[in-house]
């Protein structure tokens, strides 16, 4: 594999904000809210603070705010309603590994972070509301995704393709609320004194400025799927499925940049200048009792998603589930556990696979280690099949 341009690229150009103490009432706030001063942070020590529970239920509603992902609403009109639609089908992906209804999600609420001081645990949540978004109507959700929705699956290029457009429509969607949800958050410095609005501030702008280049990225993944989905072309959408002999206790469905192979090798490094990132998209869902992992992507055959695919067929078969839940765990919070399995895994595995979940944030980078790091075995299954394509 040719070494990504990003390995060696320049880094962004940091653009940090300047806080400014006292502004002209009609100037542009410093914040970069693009408010005018006087509506924004004139007098804001002195304004009442925001609960921080109001903010998450502003966000959550967010989340709520949907529309359909379909790329020709006008050549083929939705319907009325938009629909919560499951990134793993409910029926026999979310059923299989949930115990009286319910599974474990890995997000945390705001009174979780809150009372356990950052170190919040997997939560119940009932499967009518797990792995669900706003982010199709009803005639489209069940029109594009009837063939990976039945009791079995025929592993093709075809439903290969169409479990990857979910997951990448899902992180289209994600990503967006995740951007209107930044300019709520601005508001988590009123009634602070001016050093912690400063504070507050830049790190909010720093975010805001990551999820505008993920944003970026995801726009121009979505484009690229929603381009062979009228098309029917699928010359460059390239996939890996593993079957294993047994159903998971996990499932999953998201997208994300390869960043390291499960070797540790570095595939493309973020957060450079003028360069496109590959990406690549997991799903983790059930058929007739066994497990079905899905790798997909559009685009060269010779980048990283195709290197990180080539690191997991390289793990011997009896290890692979490991290698699985690592990848889940440090990639997606878009995951789901069955709650019997996790309560009987001791705490230090427990904790491990905690941490995992805040790699790529600011409490902990991502690295190679973390993903080539096999000594814990939490996950025992066999492989029944691989298909490539």
């Amino acid at each position: 594999m040719p070494p990504h341009p990003s390995l060696s690229a320049p880094r962004l150009a940091a653009d940090p904000i300047h806080p400014v103490e006292a502004m002209g009432p009609y100037e542009l706030c410093w914040c970069r809210s693009g408010k005018k001063y006087k509506w924004c942070h004139f007098r804001r020590d002195q304004q009442e603070p925001i609960n921080v529970f109001e903010l998450e239920a502003k966000m959550i509603s967010e989340l709520r705010d949907g529309y359909c992902l379909h790329p020709d609403p006008s050549a083929d009109p939705c319907s009325s309603t938009i629909i919560k639609a499951h990134t793993v089908q409910k029926k026999g992906g979310l059923s299989a590994i949930a115990e009286d209804g319910h599974v474990l999600t890995v997000k945390p609420t705001m009174k979780e972070l809150i009372e356990t001081e950052g170190n919040p645990q997997p939560r119940k949540i009932g499967i009518n509301n797990a792995s669900v978004f706003p982010g199709f109507c009803g005639k489209h959700d069940t029109a594009l995704f009837k063939p990976i929705e039945g009791k079995s699956l025929s592993l093709t290029k075809d439903t290969a393709f169409l479990f990857s457009y979910r997951a990448i429509a899902y992180e289209r969607f994600a990503k967006e609320a995740q951007l209107r949800g930044a300019a709520i958050q601005r508001e988590a410095d009123r009634g602070h004194l001016f050093r912690t609005q400063a504070v507050i501030q830049m790190q909010q702008d720093a975010m805001i400025t990551g999820i505008r280049i993920g944003m970026r990225d995801v726009e121009r993944w979505k484009s690229q799927f929603d381009d062979r989905l009228r098309s029917g072309e699928r010359d460059d959408f390239h996939f890996l499925a593993v079957r294993f002999n047994q159903v998971l206790p996990i499932v999953a469905c998201g997208a994300f940049h390869p960043e390291f192979d499960l070797q540790g090798n570095p595939l493309q490094k973020l957060g450079r200048e003028g360069i496109d990132f590959d990406h690549i998209t997991l799903t983790v869902t059930t058929f007739e009792g066994e497990t079905i992992m899905v790798l997909g992507w559009v685009g060269a055959d010779d980048g990283p998603a195709k290197a990180l695919t080539d690191s997991f067929l390289a793990i011997e078969d009896a290890r692979k589930a490991d290698a699985l839940l690592r990848v889940l765990f440090i990639h997606t919070d878009n995951l789901f556990l069955r709650p019997s399995w996790w309560k009987a895994l001791p705490e230090a595995d427990k904790n491990i696979l905690n941490e995992m979940t805040r790699s790529g944030t600011t409490m902990r980078m991502r690295s190679g280690i973390e993903m080539a790091d096999d000594a814990k075995s939490f996950l025992f299954a066999d492989v029944a099949e691989v298909t490539r394509g």
